[in-house]
C-alpha cells in the first residue's frame, strides 16, 4: 500500500496536470475565437470579390459601349439623327434622300453545359455488425472503398451508425449519420465551384426513396476540401438526427434495411468554375446520340426465326435449326466439325443425346449473343417445370438445390465439351455455392472430367476443411471406389502437396494401372 507521501505526491502530480489543462483549454478557446474572425473575414473578402466581379463586367460593357459609340456603332448622335440634324428652332430643312436599314441581334446562354453529374451507388451488407466491426478497428465510420470523380471533384460515401460522433469537416466538427467528403478537388484553390447532391435509400421493395431535400454548396476549393455533407448534417452541439429519423438499432429493423443490407444511392451534380465572363457561356453544339449495340439482338433474332439456317441439331428428338458459320465463328470445335471434312459438313446434322433440348437451346442462344441472361434464363425455366425455385441455394441440402446443380453441371460439361470458356468460368463460379457437404463429391467428379482446375480446388479445400463430416457419406464412398485419381488428389491436396508434385503422382498412378491392364 502506497504511504501518504506517495499519495500527496500523486495527488500535486494530477493537480498540475490539471492546471495545464486549464491553461491548454483557454489557449484553445482563444484559438477558436481566432478561427471564427478569420472566417468572418474570408467571407468579407468573397463578398468584396463578387463586388469587384461585377464592378469588372459593368467596366467591361461600358468599355464596349464606349468603343462603339467611337465606331459610329451607337450613340444618340448618329449621322442622320432628325433631332441633331434636320429640326432647328421649327424651321424644317430638306432631308437628304438616304435608305433605311434594319438590324436584328440574336444571342443564347447556356450556364448548364458546364455541369457533369454522376450516381455513387453503395451497399453495406451486415448492418447488424458494423459497430462491432468499426469498434474493433477502433475506427468511428464506415468508408466505401471507391471513390467517384464528377466535374473535377472527388467524392467519397460513408456511414456513422453513432448519432453524436464528431466527424471532422473541413476543420470544423460535425454530427452526421450517413454522408459524403469531398475527398480532393481538380483546380485553383480560388477557384469557385458548386455541386448539389440528393440522398437515395432503397426500400425493401426494392424501390428507392429519396431522403431529406436536395442540397446544394457554393465555396471556392480550398474550403471544399475534406468539407462533408449529407441530409442530416448537425453542429458539434446536436446529434445527428439519422435515416429518416431513425437510430442505427432502429433503422436495422425498419423496411430501409433489406436481409441485412442497406442500399444507398447519391446524385451529384457538379458545376466547375468556367471564368469570370459569363457572356461566353455560348450552348454547345447539339449532341447527337448513338444508338447501342444491335448485334446481339439481331444475331438472336436470326436464330429464333430460323431464317437462312444452313445446320439441324437433333436433341433427344427436338431438331433446332442453326448457322454453321455463326457456331464455327464461336467454338473451334464447332469449326472443325462443320468446316473440317467430318460427317457433319456434308450431312449438315447433327445428333446430340447427352443434353436435355432446353438446355442445349439456351447454350446456343449464348453462342449467339455472349449473354449470360439466356443461361440464367434457362435454369430459371428448367426449375420452373420441374415445380423449384430458382432462388433455392446449395446450403441447406434440399432437393431444389440438387436440381439447380445437375442442371449447372450439365452446362459446365456442355461448355467444357465446346470448350467455350467464358461459360466454363461462370460455370464454376456458380457451382462454388453448391459445395456442401451433400454435393461436394458430385461436383468434384463433374470438375475433374472438365477440366475445371478452380472448381476442383474449391471443392478439396472444402473436403479437407469438412472431412470428418464428409467421409462418413454415400457419395464419398462411391468415390473412394470409383474414382482414384480423385482420392489420390484429395489425400496429396491433405497433406499439403503443391500442384506440380500432385500432376507428377498422378502420372506414375496412371502409368502403374496401365501397365496392370497390359499385364492382364
Amino acid at each position: 500500500m502506497a504511504t501518504a507521501a506517495e499519495v500527496q505526491a500523486e495527488l500535486a502530480q494530477v493537480q498540475s496536470s490539471i492546471q495545464q489543462a486549464t491553461q491548454r483549454e483557454s489557449q484553445l478557446i482563444q484559438a477558436v475565437q481566432e478561427a471564427k474572425e478569420r472566417q468572418r473575414l474570408r467571407r468579407e473578402v468573397d463578398a468584396a470579390k463578387s463586388a469587384l466581379f461585377f464592378k469588372e463586367v459593368g467596366n467591361t460593357n461600358l468599355s464596349g459601349l464606349r468603343a462603339n459609340i467611337d465606331a459610329d456603332r451607337s450613340g444618340p448622335h448618329l449621322v442622320g439623327h432628325a433631332a441633331d440634324n434636320n429640326l432647328q428652332r421649327g424651321r424644317v430643312h430638306e432631308l437628304p434622300l438616304q435608305t433605311g436599314t434594319r438590324s436584328q441581334a440574336h444571342s443564347e446562354m447556356n450556364c448548364k453545359q458546364a455541369v457533369s453529374t454522376g450516381t455513387f451507388e453503395w451497399k453495406i451488407t451486415g448492418m447488424s455488425w458494423i459497430k462491432e466491426t468499426l469498434l474493433q478497428s477502433s475506427a468511428t465510420c464506415a468508408f466505401a472503398n471507391t471513390d467517384v470523380m464528377v466535374g473535377g471533384l472527388f467524392f467519397s460515401c460513408f456511414y456513422c451508425p453513432r448519432s453524436d460522433a464528431a466527424i471532422d469537416s473541413a476543420g470544423e466538427d460535425c454530427h452526421i449519420t450517413l454522408g459524403a467528403r469531398v475527398s480532393s478537388t481538380d483546380g485553383e484553390p480560388d477557384d469557385m465551384a458548386v455541386f448539389r447532391y440528393r440522398f437515395y435509400i432503397m426500400r425493401q421493395d426494392g424501390k428507392y426513396v429519396q431522403w431529406g431535400h436536395e442540397g446544394q454548396v457554393c465555396q471556392n476549393l480550398a474550403e471544399m476540401e475534406d468539407l462533408v455533407f449529407g441530409p442530416d448534417k448537425t453542429s458539434d452541439d446536436e446529434a445527428a438526427s439519422g435515416i429518416f429519423g431513425l437510430q442505427h438499432d432502429e433503422l436495422c429493423h425498419s423496411e430501409w434495411v433489406d436481409k441485412d443490407t442497406l442500399s444507398v444511392k447519391i446524385e451529384l451534380e457538379v458545376r466547375p468554375y468556367t471564368g469570370q465572363f459569363v457572356e461566353d457561356l455560348v450552348p454547345a453544339k447539339p449532341a447527337i446520340e448513338v444508338p447501342a449495340t444491335t448485334i446481339s439482338s439481331s444475331f438472336l433474332s436470326f436464330f429464333e426465326a430460323e431464317r437462312c439456317t444452313d445446320i439441324t441439331f437433333n436433341v433427344k428428338g427436338e431438331s433446332i435449326k442453326a448457322h454453321s458459320q455463326v457456331l464455327a465463328a464461336r467454338s473451334e470445335v464447332f469449326q472443325r466439325q462443320f468446316f473440317g471434312g467430318l460427317q457433319e459438313s456434308v450431312s449438315k446434322e447433327v445428333t446430340i443425346e447427352d443434353m436435355e433440348p432446353k438446355i442445349f437451346k439456351g447454350f446456343l442462344k449464348f453462342l449467339y449473343t455472349d449473354g449470360l441472361e439466356h443461361i440464367e434464363a434457362t435454369i430459371k425455366k428448367c426449375l420452373e417445370e420441374n415445380g423449384t425455385s430458382s432462388d433455392s441455394t446449395g446450403s441447406t441440402g434440399s432437393v431444389p438445390s440438387t436440381t439447380k446443380a445437375s442442371i449447372l453441371q450439365d452446362i459446365l460439361a456442355m461448355s467444357h465439351k465446346y470448350q467455350e470458356l467464358r461459360l466454363l468460368a461462370w460455370c464454376q463460379q456458380q457451382l462454388c455455392t453448391y459445395i456442401t457437404e451433400r454435393e461436394v463429391c458430385s461436383v468434384l467428379c463433374q470438375a475433374h472430367l472438365c477440366e475445371a482446375q478452380q472448381l476442383e480446388a474449391a471443392c478439396l479445400d472444402y473436403i479437407k476443411e469438412h472431412f470428418s463430416k464428409i467421409a462418413p457419406t454415400e457419395e464419398f464412398a462411391r468415390l473412394t471406389t470409383e474414382w482414384p485419381e480423385l482420392m489420390l488428389k484429395i489425400s496429396l491436396h491433405a497433406q499439403g502437396v503443391s500442384s506440380e508434385e500432385t500432376a507428377a503422382a498422378l502420372s506414375t498412378q496412371q502409368a502403374v494401372r496401365k501397365r496392370k491392364r497390359e499385364a492382364s
